[in-house]
């Protein structure tokens, strides 16, 4: 009896803020990560292959203004190139956590966003290969918690959503920007910017 009474006051609430003009969804997504955005089908399934993301979202909106944070758990690859034969690949497994603030122009069936917002990443596990087993970044701490900021274009139809961002990063992986190799000082910029394509489904709103 607890749970019906509370789901009808849950479903009560819905309905008063939506007659108030205020609206929430929310639903899961999957999708993946790229450097470079292609139409290329075999390079969209490499992508997703090797770069896949998935997680959920919540949206509400005051009319046309949104608030929409997002939470995806995505593993991404550094490629670092200290010269012609040598190159060492970071592997991590990350949370990203984007807030994006932006408008809806609401056509029916059919609506347009446009935002962006500041994007956590959180660091949950990393592993690493080289081309020369002399060379790793073993002794190197990475950052547990970095920083981008994140721009947003996203189609819905009925409740089916298309999003990409792409997202500037603005703090460094590791907590040094250079390492010691064959003692030669490498410089490194590890700030990390991507594309992220997703398809989701949105309950409610």
């Amino acid at each position: 009896m607890k749970k019906l009474l509370l789901a009808l006051t849950f479903m009560l609430c819905l309905t008063t803020a939506r007659a108030d003009g205020f609206g929430i969804g929310l639903g899961p997504k999957i999708g993946y990560q790229t450097t470079k955005l292609s139409l290329n089908t075999a390079d969209i399934k490499s992508d997703f292959s090797n770069h896949w993301t998935a997680g959920v979202f919540v949206r509400m909106h005051f009319g046309g203004f949104i608030i929409n944070p997002e939470l995806m758990y995505f593993k991404s690859d550094k490629i670092f190139n200290v010269d012609d034969n040598l190159k060492v690949t970071l592997n991590q497994q990350e949370l990203a956590l984007p807030i994006y603030l932006g408008y809806m122009f609401d056509g029916g069936l059919f609506k347009l966003r446009l935002s962006a917002g500041p994007e956590m990443y959180f660091l949950v596990g990393q592993n690493q290969s080289s081309s020369n087993e002399s060379v790793s970044f073993d002794n190197i701490e990475t950052q547990n918690l970095t920083w981008g900021a994140a721009l947003n274009v996203g189609v819905d139809i009925w409740r089916i959503t298309l999003d990409v961002s792409y997202t500037f990063g603005l703090s460094n992986i590791f907590k040094t920007d250079s390492l010691e190799v064959f003692g030669q000082t490498m410089k490194l910029d590890t700030k990390q910017s991507l594309f992220m394509v997703t398809l989701g489904f949105r309950f409610f709103d």
